[in-house]
C-alpha cells in the first residue's frame, strides 16, 4: 500500500507566467513625439517642437533599455524615437518653406511698387529702377497763371503715361522753389492707367498760393519722390 503525503503549499507565482512590468517613460515618449509631429506643421511657432523631441527622445532610449526587463514597452519606446526625429526633421522642413514663401512675398511686393527719390544730383530707389518710375511722368507748368475772374493762382501740370506692361497708380511728390528757396510743397496723382494710356494732372499747385511766389524772378518745380503701384 502506497504512503500518501499532504500537499505541499504552493509559492506565489510558481508556475504562474510572470506579468509584465509598467514602462510609463516609453508612453510618455510615444506622446510626446506625437504632439511634436502635429506641432511642427505650424511655421514659426513649432519652436516648441525642440524640448518636446529632445524629451521624447530621451524618455524612448530609456523607455526601450527598460522594455527588456519588464517586457512592456518597446514599441512605443521606438515609436517615440521616431516621431521625435521626425518632428525635428519636419521642423527644418516647414520653417524653410515658411521663409521662402515670405521672401518671394516681399519680391512680388517690390515688383508692384516702385519708387524713387531724387535731390543733390543723386537717386535712391526702392524695388525696380527708378529710371522707370521717372520715365512716366513729367513737370510741363510751373508757373503764376490768371484764372477765373483774374485771380493769380499757381499752375503746376504733370504729364503722365504709363509705359509699363501693366495697370499703374502714380503719387508723385515735390517742392516748389522761389528763386532757389522752397516756398512750399506740391503732390500730383494719376489713378490706374492703363498701359500707354495717358494722363495729366492740373490740380498739383493746389497747395501753393501765388502770393507765396508773387515776387519771384525764377520759379521752379522739383521733384523729390515718386511712386507707382500696380494692380
Amino acid at each position: 500500500m502506497s504512503q500518501q503525503y499532504p500537499p505541499q503549499p504552493q509559492q506565489p507565482g510558481y508556475g504562474e507566467p510572470q506579468q509584465p512590468g509598467s514602462n510609463g517613460l516609453a508612453t510618455a515618449a510615444l506622446v510626446l513625439g506625437i504632439i511634436a509631429v502635429v506641432v511642427s506643421f505650424i511655421p514659426v511657432l513649432n519652436v516648441v517642437v525642440w524640448p518636446l523631441a529632445i524629451l521624447g527622445i530621451i524618455f524612448g532610449a530609456i523607455g526601450l533599455s527598460k522594455a527588456g526587463k519588464v517586457r512592456k514597452g518597446k514599441g512605443a519606446g521606438i515609436t517615440g524615437l521616431v516621431t521625435s526625429a521626425v518632428a525635428i526633421t519636419m521642423f527644418f522642413a516647414m520653417n524653410a518653406l515658411f521663409f521662402s514663401a515670405v521672401e518671394k512675398a516681399g519680391e512680388e511686393l517690390d515688383k508692384s511698387y516702385d519708387s524713387t527719390t531724387v535731390g543733390d544730383g543723386k537717386s535712391k530707389t526702392g524695388g525696380a529702377k527708378g529710371s522707370d518710375v521717372m520715365k512716366d511722368f513729367k513737370v510741363t507748368e510751373c508757373d503764376v497763371v490768371t484764372g477765373d475772374f483774374g485771380i493769380k493762382e499757381m499752375a503746376i501740370h504733370v504729364d503722365y503715361v504709363n509705359n509699363g506692361d501693366r495697370r499703374y497708380s502714380y503719387f508723385v511728390e515735390g517742392e516748389v522753389l522761389a528763386d532757389g528757396k522752397k516756398v512750399n510743397d506740391f503732390m500730383s496723382t494719376a489713378e490706374n492707367l492703363a498701359p500707354g494710356q495717358k494722363f495729366t494732372d492740373k490740380d498739383a499747385g493746389a497747395l501753393v498760393t501765388a502770393d507765396e511766389v508773387k515776387d519771384a524772378k525764377k520759379l521752379e518745380c522739383k521733384t523729390i519722390k515718386a511712386s507707382r503701384t500696380d494692380f
